[in-house]
């Protein structure tokens, strides 16, 4: 304890000193590998599975974390996206085998998968309190040993680790509980070395600023906590949400996370290996207290690929890989555009530099019957999604995929086309 709050009195002199740790690029600002969560890829067939690891290995990603195998909702009934003989998950809704088809597919195509364990509605809110955790962790336990004996040795090229799937972060019910979290990821830490060393166990937690005690410094304590009281093995990931997607981490922010996540698992004692979880994605917040103000998103979106390299490259200087939440279920031209999957092709094929070429200007911008309409837009590389205005003021986003119209009232209506990589047409 008084090894913590001595690193934490010095990170915050020399913060209050306009001082900030060196930082060196460690790796090189791309994504290696991506979450995909069970219930998007539950009604996948083989063909499908196939083209998704294609995809990917045409990217550069060779590993692919498969989250939560197992939910429970707050009733305590569970969905299983595998076949289980457990009896805690007995009796309720199963889902085929998601486990077998992701190893299956990766053990094709020569890609890395983690295994992903279960997660329960109530961890949200309740973190390590009142024992609901801890009884889900010992499910979990006995989920890694039943995956194991299920499908190590027909997929041993595929099987590469664990997910450990509750995402751990610094609002209040988990930072009091943060002894009781590391008893919990001991039950799978202790098992996983059991059944096999030699596999690796990455966990995901992120940072946020709107839901608990604001600064990194405040937060530091807690992971040197967590960290030093856990059972990690020499080669376990700690690979945190950047958060930036879901708008938890001002983009302000962002470095002193990485380093303060960096500080913490430099001084825990194991080689634990620092990844990057980067989110690709803009998630709608506002109209909450605290949350960051309301975005034009209605619902989760591709972010375009300006941020992501910013992201990739903050944490690239602290990690030494970055992972992404999610190629598959953002940027896979399988969602229904090749804009992003495109854009990131050409971004490594030109020694990770973004193209500049804005798209075309949209034409015959026109009102019918309450509608805005517009004809499409072209781009060197392609069009990702329409930018709506209302007298300079923006008010909604367009997928470029999608029907090309958005319900108007009034007039002085501008469209503006945005490619993959940031770029805005003239309106």
């Amino acid at each position: 304890m008084l090894k913590r709050l001595v690193s934490a009195f010095f990170a915050l002199v020399l913060a209050l000193l306009g001082h900030t740790p060196a930082a060196q690029t460690k790796t090189a600002p791309v994504f290696t590998g991506s979450f995909l969560q069970a219930w998007y890829c539950v009604d996948w067939d083989k063909d499908r599975w196939d083209a998704e690891l294609a995809a990917m290995k045409e990217a550069g990603l060779d590993k692919l974390i498969l989250q939560d195998t197992a939910q429970m909702d707050l009733r305590g009934a569970w969905i299983v996206y595998y076949p289980t003989g457990i009896d805690a998950l007995q009796g309720h809704g199963g889902y085929g085998d998601v486990v077998e088809g992701a190893l299956r597919a990766c053990q094709k195509a020569g890609v890395k998968l983690f295994v992903g364990l279960a997660s329960f509605e109530s961890w949200w809110v309740l973190g390590g309190l009142f024992g609901q955790y801890s009884k889900v962790c010992s499910v979990m336990a006995d989920m890694m040993r039943e995956l194991y004996d299920r499908y190590y040795d027909a997929y041993p090229d595929a099987f590469y680790g664990w997910y450990f799937t509750p995402e751990i972060s610094n609002i209040p019910t988990m930072k009091a509980t943060v002894l009781t979290l590391a008893r919990g990821l001991n039950k799978l830490l202790d098992t996983a070395t059991a059944l096999n060393s030699d596999l690796p166990l990455l966990l995901s937690p992120y940072f946020t600023e709107y839901i608990a005690v604001p600064s990194v410094l405040a937060t530091l304590p807690m992971w040197q906590m967590l960290l030093e009281a856990a059972h990690f093995r020499d080669g376990d990931i700690f690979c945190p949400q950047d958060a930036v997607g879901a708008q938890w981490t001002p983009k302000r922010d962002l470095e002193k996370v990485w380093q303060m996540y960096k500080e913490a698992v430099d001084g825990c004692g194991a080689q634990l290996r620092l990844w990057a979880n980067c989110e690709n994605l803009i998630v709608a917040r506002g109209n909450i207290p605290l949350m960051p103000p309301a975005t034009l998103e209605t619902v989760n979106s591709a972010a375009t690929l300006d941020r992501l390299v910013w992201q990739m490259q903050t944490a690239a200087q602290y990690c030494d890989e970055i992972v992404v939440f999610s190629y598959n279920h953002y940027y896979c031209p399988l969602t229904g555009t090749h804009a992003y999957h495109d854009c990131y092709l050409d971004y490594l094929q030109n020694g990770c530099v973004l193209e500049e070429e804005p798209p075309t200007a949209p034409q015959n911008v026109r009102v019918e019957n309450g509608e805005l309409l517009w004809d499409a837009a072209t781009d060197n590389i392609g069009v990702a999604y329409y930018l709506v205005e209302q007298n300079g003021t923006a008010i909604g986003r367009v997928e470029a995929n999608a029907e090309l119209t958005f319900t108007v009232s009034g007039t002085g209506y501008t469209v503006t086309a945005v490619d993959a990589a940031g770029n805005r047409s003239a309106a």
